[in-house]
């Protein structure tokens, strides 16, 4: 019986050891987590996250940004984890918890702004004048474990630097995108538009002319202008007097040269933007991360400043400028984690000593089972024989 006992013990104590080595070795998990300040729009944070998990991005981003610290199998199982899209989770600016603990009133409140925010969004487009979509989330939660705390509280750090960006990189191209199809367009329309205001115009004149035969045919008329002229072959309908429409003529034929005038402008701006837009659409198929993307295309602008021949051209570079100004200033410079991530006091659970105690007790458990399973099975006979007659 004591020989019983203290092999049960002895298995007791091997059952620790083996929960303290995977307790403490590879199931030892530290869990660090932060939340990137950057306001998103619901289709932002979809088409973000979507390029967060896309395994082409992640394998150029850790080409020229690899974790520090990581090795080859590391590396692997991070890209892993990655590309399954739950290390990130979107934060809304008021949450159901949130809304739980609001007074009434505030919510009524905020009901009615909402309301009224609603009607005038369906007056206005879905983009506001610099392209930003309406903001929903306040930010992206970033969460990581590892074996190390301080390795957890690191890749947490990487994890925010990497989706800030990709983020931005999918912000330049998209901006790129719709500068040239803007340019494209504008192009297609500018000719026939410009035919148009030419055919006004030559009708405007041919109008002036007209109203100059009519006066001087007539002077004695311009003396008494001033009285009504009524056409009696149309229900008595009231016209203007000569003189009246050829100043309108006049100012008819200002007008139009002043659109033309804008016109050619912007034509010329369009096709400054297109040899520049060239440029920038090839740059941008050259980076690899968000940093790169506004880099290369500082550089662009600063080469086609020094092509710069008008105002309307540099009008139009410091348009793109100042887009791409705002697009750095909010996935770069002012996405910051609000607490940086820090190295977690203690591993999450089941923790080392759950470990410990979980596998003490299953190894004593099958132990007492293993040196006393013949009382055991004599004890189960006993107990499931029939009554005898």
């Amino acid at each position: 019986m004591q020989k019983k006992i203290t092999i049960v013990m002895l298995t007791t104590v091997v059952g620790a050891f083996l929960g303290a080595f995977l307790g403490y070795g590879p199931l030892l998990r530290y869990k660090s987590e932060a939340v990137l300040n950057v306001e998103l729009g619901t289709s932002e944070y979809k088409r973000f996250a979507e390029l967060a998990r896309d395994a082409n991005s992640l394998n150029q981003f850790i080409k020229i940004n690899p974790p520090a610290k990581l090795q080859g199998d590391e590396i692997a199982d991070l890209a892993r984890t990655i590309k399954q899209g739950e290390w990130y989770k979107p934060v809304p600016k008021v949450s159901k918890v949130d809304a739980k603990e609001l007074p009434d009133v505030v919510i009524q409140m905020e009901r009615v702004i909402e309301k009224e925010k609603e009607k005038e969004k369906e007056k206005e487009t879905q983009l506001t004048k610099d392209g930003k979509e309406s903001s929903v989330y306040l930010g992206i939660r970033i969460e990581n474990t590892a074996s190390d705390a301080q390795k957890a509280a690191d890749i947490t750090t990487w994890l925010g630097i990497y989706f800030k960006e990709i983020a931005a990189r999918e912000a330049v191209r998209e901006k790129v995108a719709r500068w040239t199809a803007d340019n494209l367009q504008f192009s297609d329309q500018a000719a026939e538009q410009k035919l148009k205001y030419d055919f006004e115009i030559a009708q405007a004149k041919n109008k002036l002319l007209g109203f100059k035969r009519v006066i001087s045919a007539y002077p004695s008329y311009v003396a008494r202008e001033s009285n009504q002229v009524v056409d009696v072959r149309k229900d008595n309908e009231k016209f203007i007097s000569p003189t009246a429409q050829l100043v309108g003529a006049e100012s008819e034929i200002i007008h139009l040269n002043e659109k033309i005038n804008k016109l050619n402008r912007e034509i010329e701006q369009a096709v400054f933007a297109t040899t520049l837009l060239k440029d920038a659409n090839a740059a941008l198929k050259q980076s690899q991360s968000g940093s790169e993307s506004v880099s290369k295309l500082t550089q662009v602008f600063t080469e086609h400043i020094k092509r710069i021949k008008t105002d309307a051209e540099r009008e139009k570079l410091l348009s793109f400028t100042a887009d791409l100004s705002k697009i750095s200033s909010r996935f770069l410079s002012q996405a910051e984690f609000i607490a940086q991530p820090s190295a977690p006091a203690r591993p999450e659970k089941p923790t080392p000593r759950m470990y410990i105690a979980l596998f003490s007790l299953l190894f004593m458990c099958l132990a007492a089972l293993y040196m006393w399973k013949s009382s055991l099975i004599n004890f189960f006979r006993e107990n499931t024989q029939p009554p005898l007659a």
